[in-house]
C-alpha cells in the first residue's frame, strides 16, 4: 500500500469482498511519490472534448498536504473539485462537489484509493467509472501523460455547465508505460447538447491498451481483476454497467456474460443519464453515430448497438426509416441488441434523411431510448469548388446545399445545378456572378452571402419553387448564359462563374444555400 493510500485509509469506505481480497501494494518511500519526473505534455487524441492549454492538471495532493510536483504524478490519489454554481444529479441526489480519483473514476461524497475494481451493483463505491483500473502516472518517462480537468459554467459566462476529466495516455501500476490508455468523463447538469440533452454523463475513449495493474493479479497490463465501466449508486441496487474488461481484442457481449476486450472501447462514446431516483436505467447506445455521409451510388453500412445496463435485461431495437427507399436493416435482440443498416441512395435522394432507432428493455417499468441518425447524401461527382459551406439552419433543422453536376466543358453544355435540404415548396431564385472572388459575408442566422457582390445579379428568369422534398434541379444552357445584367452570352473557356440560391423560409429571409464556382474549360 502506498503512502497516499495510507493517508486516505481512514476515510475510505469498506470494500466488498472482491476488493478486500485484492493484494496490497508494497510500501514505497515518500520520494517515490514526489512526481517530479517527466513533463506535463499533452498528447493529441480524438476525444469528445480535445485536450488543450485551457485544461489544468487535477490537484491530487492538494487536499492532503502532499506535493506531487507540477505534473501531479501519483498512484491512487484523489482530488475534491467544487462545481461553480451548478449541481450534478446522481440518482436523485444533487452534488455541488465531487472527487476525481486517479484510478479512472469520479466518486460522490468520499474519495476512493481502491485500485482493484468491483463489478456493479455493489454496496459502497458511489461513482461514475469510465475505466476503474489501477492507473499509475508516476513514471513520467516522456511517453505517458497525466490527468487533466476543465469546467464550464453559466456562472462564469459559459453557455453550458460541464466538467471534463481526461486521463491522457495513462500507464498502469507499477509505473508500467508499455501500454497506455486515453479516456474521458464528461459530467453535466443534463442540458449540454454535446452529450445529448437529458444525458448527464458521457464516457469518451481514444486508444485503450491495458486493463489491469500488477497489484491486481495482472500480467503485462491484462488479465487478473477486470476493469469496470459504468456507474454505481452505492446502495447495492441501482447501477449502470457497460462491462468488465480484462483482455486484449474487441470481443464484447454486453454487460452480462464473459469479460470483454479493451479494444472494444477504442474510439467509442457512451452517453447516459444517472439523474433522478430511477430503478431502471433506460437502454444505452454503445455504438451508432448521429450522422453519416454517403455518395449517390455508394453503399453505406453502419451498426447501432444498445445495451440494458442492468445485465439481467434483454433489449429490442426497432427502426423507423420513414419509408426511405433503398434502405434496409436487420435487428437482433438480447443483452447487446444490434441493428445493421444498409443504404444505397440514388440521385433522387440527395440531401438529408432521418432514421430513428428505438431501444426498449424488459425492465420494470419498461424503459426506452431514442437514437436519431441523419444520413446526408451527396452527388458522386461534382464540378468546381464550394465557395462557402451552408451554415444557415432553416425550418427543416438543416442547411440547404447547392451542387454543380455534369461537365465544366462548355462545348458539352451539360452543367446542372442541384439543391437539397431547402424547406418544401418555397420560392427561390438563382444568383450569379462572373467575378472570381468570394465575398463570404455573414447575413445573420440565414447563412452567408458567398459569391462576390461586385457584379452579382439574378440568373435570368431562374425563379422556382422547391419540391415537397426540398429539392430543385436547374439545367444550365451554356450557349446562351444569362449574365447578371440580363444580356445572353455564351460561356467562354477560362471564364469563372459563381452561383448561389436565395430563398425565403416563412418569416425568415433572405436565406442562402452554399455557393459553387465553376471555371469553364
Amino acid at each position: 500500500m502506498t503512502l497516499l493510500t495510507l493517508c486516505l485509509a481512514a476515510s475510505l469506505q469498506a470494500a466488498p469482498a472482491p476488493q478486500a481480497a485484492a493484494p496490497k501494494k508494497p510500501a514505497r518511500p515518500t520520494a517515490a511519490l514526489a512526481g517530479a519526473r517527466g513533463s506535463c505534455a499533452q498528447f493529441p487524441s480524438n476525444l469528445c472534448v480535445p485536450l488543450d492549454s485551457s485544461f489544468t492538471v487535477v490537484p491530487f495532493g492538494a487536499q492532503f498536504g502532499i506535493s506531487f510536483g507540477a505534473c501531479e504524478r501519483n498512484d491512487d490519489g484523489s482530488a475534491l473539485l467544487a462545481l461553480n454554481g451548478w449541481s450534478f444529479d446522481f440518482y436523485g441526489t444533487l452534488w455541488q462537489d465531487l472527487w476525481v480519483n486517479n484510478n479512472g473514476n469520479v466518486s460522490l461524497g468520499t474519495q476512493f484509493a481502491a485500485f482493484s475494481s468491483s463489478g456493479f451493483p455493489v454496496s459502497g463505491f458511489p461513482m461514475v467509472a469510465a475505466f476503474w483500473g489501477d492507473v499509475d502516472t508516476r513514471a513520467g518517462d516522456g511517453t505517458d501523460g497525466a490527468v487533466w480537468y476543465r469546467e464550464w459554467s453559466t456562472a462564469a459566462g459559459d453557455s453550458v455547465n460541464r466538467l471534463v476529466v481526461t486521463w491522457d495516455r495513462v500507464a498502469f501500476y507499477d509505473e508500467n508505460t508499455s501500454k497506455l490508455n486515453t479516456f474521458q468523463i464528461i459530467i453535466t447538469d443534463g442540458n449540454d447538447p454535446l452529450i445529448g440533452l437529458g444525458n448527464n454523463v458521457c464516457f469518451c475513449y481514444d486508444d485503450m491498451e491495458w486493463t489491469t495493474g500488477d497489484a491486481s493479479s495482472g500480467s503485462g497490463g491484462l488479465g487478473g481483476t477486470p476493469a469496470t465501466v459504468g456507474a454505481n449508486q452505492g446502495n447495492g441496487t441501482d447501477f449502470f454497467l457497460v462491462g468488465r474488461f480484462d483482455a486484449d481484442g474487441d470481443a464484447y457481449d454486453g454487460p452480462a456474460g464473459a469479460n470483454d476486450g479493451v479494444d472494444y472501447l477504442d474510439g467509442r462514446t457512451i452517453s447516459f443519464s444517472v439523474g433522478g431516483a430511477t430503478t431502471n436505467v433506460a437502454p444505452v447506445y454503445v455504438s451508432g453515430d448521429a450522422r453519416y455521409d454517403v455518395l449517390v451510388g455508394d453503399t453505406l453500412t453502419f451498426d447501432v448497438e444498445a445495451i440494458g445496463p442492468e445485465p439481467s435485461q434483454s433489449v429490442t431495437l426497432t427502426v423507423d426509416a420513414g419509408g426511405l427507399a433503398n434502405f434496409s436493416s436487420v435487428e437482433t435482440s438480447g443483452g447487446l441488441a444490434t441493428s445493421t443498416a444498409t443504404f444505397t441512395p440514388d440521385l433522387s435522394q440527395l440531401g438529408t434523411h432521418v432514421v430513428e432507432f428505438t431501444a426498449t428493455d424488459d425492465g420494470s417499468p419498461v424503459a426506452t431510448s431514442l437514437l436519431t441518425v441523419e444520413i446526408v447524401v451527396a452527388p458522386a461527382a461534382t464540378v468546381g469548388d464550394e465557395l462557402c459551406t451552408p451554415n444557415g439552419i432553416n425550418s427543416t433543422g438543416r442547411a440547404a446545399t447547392l451542387y454543380a453536376m455534369g461537365s465544366a466543358d462548355a462545348a458539352q453544355n451539360d452543367l446542372t445545378l442541384e439543391v437539397s435540404d431547402m424547406p418544401p415548396n418555397v420560392l427561390g431564385l438563382i444568383a450569379v456572378s462572373q467575378s472570381t472572388g468570394v465575398l463570404d459575408q455573414f447575413m445573420g442566422n440565414q447563412g452567408r452571402f458567398c459569391i462576390n457582390g461586385a457584379d452579382v445579379g439574378r440568373y435570368g428568369s431562374a425563379i422556382f419553387n422547391s419540391t415537397a422534398a426540398g429539392r430543385h434541379t436547374y439545367a444550365l444552357d451554356l450557349a446562351t448564359l444569362p449574365t447578371p445584367t440580363g444580356v445572353p452570352a455564351a460561356a467562354v473557356a477560362g471564364q469563372t462563374w459563381g452561383w448561389q440560391i436565395w430563398y425565403r423560409d416563412g418569416a425568415q429571409g433572405p436565406n442562402f444555400t452554399s455557393a459553387v464556382r465553376v471555371t469553364f474549360l
